[in-house]
């Protein structure tokens, strides 16, 4: 009989197995690992400050997905396969090289500031953000600017923002510092055949025949809030209709008689034939102007260019005050 020698298949490489489901998570690696080094389940789990039969199950879990065997086990020891030896010292090299990779990540200085702002606002037609960006340019990563208020204080509450500028913020955090920095009025997008259009500002009372625009209250509370307690006052009833997701679809309609639409003032820039946009009478734009708030980090006080940028507001909002 004629011995056959086993030829093991060669591994190629290919970039979709990083990818894959098969592989072992960090947590059994580490799980693994301090198996090995106790010699003990009960001692390992121990160690990781888990219950015993978590740490089996995962143990259960990677031998599947490497599909061999890496202990034998009885209840007196625990004994590492010839498989397992070699995986071990494989696994241990990789947890040691991925930790050293972490800390340094998290010790690599960033030299700009991440800096977000609510897509509610048109910030670029605002002089305030605009002299902003154009002062600190060099220094900041401006992020796209499709995040909702909500979206962005998620984010800055993971600290993956520096600064955010939102709307309607309430400070409830001992973390993060907060300053309102500007006030948006609010303008009022209507057909340009409605009576209404000859005032110079429009009073809310003479465009109760039209349905109104406007978002869920979970979308924006304290804005939504804000509207009810105006249309309470009035005279007659507005009926309140869904947003359009496209708003220049809105602006169509609008320009058809269909309804109005209340928005940021720096948001009218789009122009639609037959719609147009009129400010509130001093009464509503005050009751209805939008809140704008910086946040940032109690803990990056003492970071000179957020420091910066922070009392660039600060003087901003003096100087407002003193005209």
């Amino acid at each position: 009989m004629t011995n056959q020698i086993q030829v093991q298949p060669e591994y190629k490489q290919d970039n979709s197995a990083i990818y894959s489901r098969h592989l072992p998570t960090i947590r059994q690696l580490q799980y693994f690992i301090a198996v090995c080094e106790e010699g003990n389940f009960r001692k390992a789990a121990s160690r990781l400050g888990v219950s015993q039969p978590p740490l089996s199950m995962q143990i259960k879990e990677l031998e599947e997905k490497l599909q061999t065997t890496l202990f034998v086990r009885n209840t007196r020891y625990v004994m590492l396969t010839e498989q397992g030896r070699l995986f071990r010292d494989q696994a241990k090299s990789w947890m040691e090289n991925l930790s050293q990779i972490v800390y340094q990540v998290s010790q690599q200085p960033t030299d700009k500031i991440t800096f977000g702002i609510t897509k509610v606002l048109g910030f670029n037609f605002i002089p305030l953000f605009n002299k902003f960006i154009q002062q600190f340019s060099s220094q900041i990563n401006l992020l796209p600017q499709d995040y909702s208020s909500k979206e962005l204080l998620a984010e800055f509450n993971k600290k993956n923002i520096d600064l955010a500028v939102v709307t309607e913020y309430k400070n409830n955090s001992n973390l993060a510092n907060s300053l309102l920095i500007y006030r948006e009025p609010l303008v009022l997008a209507l057909p340009e055949h409605h009576p209404a259009c000859a005032q110079e500002r429009v009073d809310l009372n003479t465009v109760v025949d039209l349905p109104l625009y406007w978002c869920n209250r979970y979308q924006n509370p304290e804005l939504y809030d804000k509207l009810l307690r105006v249309i309470n006052q009035l005279s007659g009833t507005i009926t309140l209709q869904q947003k359009l997701p496209n708003f220049l679809t809105m602006l169509m309609e609008i320009a058809m008689g269909r309804g109005m639409l209340l928005l940021p003032a720096s948001m009218a820039q789009a122009h639609i034939q037959g719609a147009v946009y009129k400010k509130l009478t001093f009464e509503y734009e005050q009751q209805l102007s939008m809140d704008t708030h910086l946040l940032w980090h109690q803990s990056a006080a003492v970071n000179p260019i957020i420091a910066a940028m922070t009392d660039y507001f600060k003087q901003a909002i003096d100087l407002h005050a003193a005209v």
